[in-house]
């Protein structure tokens, strides 16, 4: 039998992880955003811009952010807490998560996710809502192999693409299926 990678791994994020991190996220998005957004919105994003926001983020403390590492590389990252918008029956939600394409179906998702219910419970939340671009394909496919259950739709802007998403839910922590 062969044991996990001893090369990856999943740590909670540090303030020096923030350029990693706006690295993947702006990464991630152009590739698995393309089609989906605007060329020149995506061609736009600029890591800077992202590295302080992540900086501030982290330095926080009131959301739980972890990376993903392959060796010494950031190639992944997630972030949760607090659901933000008041959807009824749920306490926590998982913010974002993204791994370069590169680094994809290794199980660094299923870990990231792993690491921010275990981020929820320690604040104390029992359950996480999660939402994803409607026609992210991929995304979905994730969420519901994780036992995600369809919750609503609505719509959002980003940049000048008017889009929908689609909120995956799971009453209890412990109905997520790793």
């Amino acid at each position: 039998m062969v044991g996990p990678n001893p090369v990856l791994s999943v740590r909670p994020a540090e303030v020096a992880d923030a350029a990693a991190i706006a690295a993947v996220h702006v990464a991630a998005w152009r590739s698995t955003y393309r089609g989906l957004l605007p060329d020149d919105f995506l061609a736009s994003l600029a890591e800077a811009g992202y590295e302080e926001r992540w900086r501030r983020i982290i330095g926080e403390e009131t959301s739980r952010v972890y990376v993903a590492a392959d060796g010494p590389e950031v190639v992944g990252f997630a972030s949760g807490g607090r659901e933000r918008a008041g959807e009824d029956g749920y306490g926590g939600e998982l913010y974002a998560i993204y791994v370069v394409q590169e680094a994809q179906s290794k199980g660094h998702g299923r870990r990231l996710v792993q690491a921010v219910v275990a981020g929820l419970r320690e604040l104390g939340l029992a359950d996480m809502i999660v939402w994803v671009l409607r026609d992210n394909a991929g995304a979905r496919r994730f969420y519901e192999r994780l036992g995600g259950t369809y919750v609503r739709t609505q719509p959002i802007t980003i940049g000048a693409a008017l889009l929908q998403e689609v909120s995956y839910g799971w009453r209890s922590l412990d109905a997520i299926g790793y």
